[in-house]
């Protein structure tokens, strides 16, 4: 699935915005929770493009495929802020 400009990138945005306005706003989940929710949506959504353009050479992390932040592909975004927030979530207080 070949995507012409980032609309797959503006997509991937205005989605995981719904999931964070949805979690925090209205049902008034935890900040660590809402963003685990964030970074999930944006992991499943790549992976999901990617997974349906295996036909690709280098699939998982070329730019022609799936969303991207410079160099870094977006479900390795989604990956990190995962991660950022299970730990921020583990620290004493």
């Amino acid at each position: 699935m070949f995507i012409q400009g980032n609309k797959l990138g503006l997509l991937m945005f205005v989605v995981c915005g719904l999931v964070a306005g949805g979690g925090g706003f209205l049902l008034k989940l935890p900040d660590v929770v809402t963003m685990i929710g964030v970074g999930t949506a944006l992991f499943l959504m790549d992976i999901i493009v990617r997974l349906r353009s295996r036909s690709f050479p280098n699939w998982l992390m070329t730019k022609t495929v799936g969303g991207y932040l410079y160099f870094i592909p977006a479900w390795i975004g989604g990956l990190i802020v995962i991660a950022i927030n299970i730990i921020s979530r583990l620290q004493p207080t």
